[in-house]
């Protein structure tokens, strides 16, 4: 009777975990989570991506072109591809669908170069030597008769920005424009800005702006970027101008209010004549150079050798405050940047500080001397830090043009620097730089969509500076306390061995 028991409690035992399996599987059909425990959640869908395609219209379909059987590590690239694409259909559900092909043969590979997926050289290990081996690793999206490529993936830290910027931008039926002043030497983005270009072109449509016979801008962009002009702006333009944001539009101002040059070593005050336009609006950008003991160096030539050697005044900035703009951004080079007073804001205007200078920083005005010095110190002594040096802008502003009028709600940006996204004095500018001149972009338009995607990174983060003092105490702590603990451990472990061998005598 009992093993009748037994045998009776053990079927039921297995047919309840059978159950149990199959209402965990009915659940994971339907439902979807995952455990991420990056800062930035790198692996898990932003909720705006999430939206995104929870609203899609039309069915949207991605088209994989990856090699089979790459080595690591294409091989995880691709199983993490595939991850990212169960996510994305796990919440658009039949409004989401993808497709994974692996050319292998030349019927297929044609079909992947005219999709607009090339292939790429990569390197395998095959037979015992090092081979070149042609290999796809791209998609294509389509959505409404549209279609988006990205023809190689291998940035996967990119990888949900990239998808969602193409899913939004073939759904959207109107992109937002975003006009570039010209006319009064302004850089060209096409050629000194290119990677900002590029990020805005996945997004939104770029056009340039002049201001034409009538006085008036020659399109009405939803944001207008006044980059570093080189010569002043006539009355015609600081009139244009006026009118555009009286008219509530949107502007982001990104100038040097003093011209530099370090192959010269001189620098002098600029007036771009918006200084009138800047102080009705309350805009206090001055006519001044931060030094930043946290800075870039700069090569120099010494003699047959060429050495780097300190040079604050090309600062390196990690204190930001907390904002829609600054979100994600760990670090910016701002050259040659001019500080922004915030006690100049206008009546009912509300104005917050986005990027500061260290604490160790201090200003030059009136007489400047930025020639590099071979036998800087790389500690000089720098008080009266941190600085402003930029800051958004909301709320009515009063025009500088109508007496006593008053503008419609708008948004205003200003960084006292107009070259931290030239390509042609800071190089390829780094990642933080990039993401704080896209978000930028979003917070004018009052459209964070993508910003909590764009901030995702994978990129080791610096550390914080501390004093030489506390690097000395990090260094002998570091050096000393896992010496003495080791001692310590061996030192009780031998009393306690000792005490048991007394113990032990008879």
């Amino acid at each position: 009777m009992l093993k009748i028991m037994q045998n009776l409690t053990s079927k039921i035992s297995l047919l309840l975990v059978g159950a149990i399996l199959v209402v965990v599987n009915l659940i994971g059909v339907n439902w979807f989570g995952r455990l991420d425990l990056t800062d930035d959640q790198v692996f898990t869908l932003a909720p705006s991506s999430v939206s995104l395609v929870q609203k899609l219209k039309d069915p949207v379909t991605v088209k994989v072109y990856f090699t089979d059987n790459l080595p690591a590590p294409y091989s995880a690239n691709r199983r993490l591809l595939r991850d990212k694409l169960n996510e994305y259909r796990a919440y658009g559900g039949q409004k989401f669908q993808y497709q994974f092909h692996s050319p292998d043969n030349e019927k297929d590979k044609k079909v992947a170069n005219e999709a607009g997926v090339p292939p790429v050289q990569v390197q395998v290990m095959e037979n015992d030597a090092l081979q070149i081996k042609n290999a796809y690793m791209g998609l294509t999206i389509s959505y409404g008769g549209k279609k988006e490529v990205l023809p190689v993936i291998q940035d996967l830290s990119n990888l949900e920005y990239d998808l969602s910027t193409a899913i939004r931008k073939l759904s959207s039926e109107n992109l937002p424009k975003i006009g570039f002043l010209t006319g009064h030497g302004e850089p060209n983005p096409d050629d000194v800005m290119r990677f900002w270009k590029q990020g805005l072109d996945k997004s939104y449509t770029t056009l340039q702006v002049q201001v034409d016979s009538t006085g008036q801008l020659s399109e009405k962009p939803d944001v207008l970027m006044v980059v570093a002009p080189t010569s002043p702006l006539p009355e015609a333009a600081i009139n244009a101008l006026d009118d555009f944001i009286m008219q509530g539009g949107k502007v982001g101002f990104f100038l040097n209010r003093i011209n530099a040059s370090i192959q010269t070593g001189v620098a002098n005050p600029f007036e771009s004549g918006l200084e009138n336009l800047f102080e009705k609006y309350g805009i206090g950008l001055q006519p001044n150079l931060v030094q930043d003991r946290q800075s870039a160096p700069i090569s120099a030539q010494n003699g047959p050798f060429t050495m780097q050697i300190p040079y604050t005044f090309l600062p390196i900035v990690t204190k930001f405050n907390a904002h829609p703009v600054t979100e994600g951004v760990r670090e910016m080079l701002l050259p040659f940047v001019s500080t922004i007073d915030l006690g100049k804001k206008g009546k009912g205007i509300q104005a917050t500080p986005l990027l500061f200078s260290s604490a160790n920083s201090s200003v030059q005005k009136n007489v400047f001397n930025i020639q590099p010095d071979p036998n800087a110190t790389s500690n000089p002594v720098l008080t009266g830090g941190p600085y402003v040096l930029a800051a958004a802008y909301e709320g009515r502003f009063l025009s500088a043009v109508i007496a006593g009028k008053i503008g419609k709600p708008t948004r205003l940006l200003a960084v006292g620097d107009g070259d931290f996204m030239n390509e042609g004095i800071v190089g390829q500018p780094p990642d933080g730089s990039l993401i704080f001149a896209m978000n930028t972009i979003d917070w004018l338009l009052q459209d964070q969509t993508l910003a909590s995607i764009r901030s995702k990174q994978l990129a080791p983060r610096p550390l914080n500076q501390v004093s030489d003092g506390a690097k000395g105490a990090i260094k002998w702590f570091a050096i000393l306390v896992p010496a003495l603990l080791v001692a310590g451990f061996g030192l009780f472990r031998w009393r306690m061995r000792k005490n048991i061998r007394y113990d032990s005598t008879p």
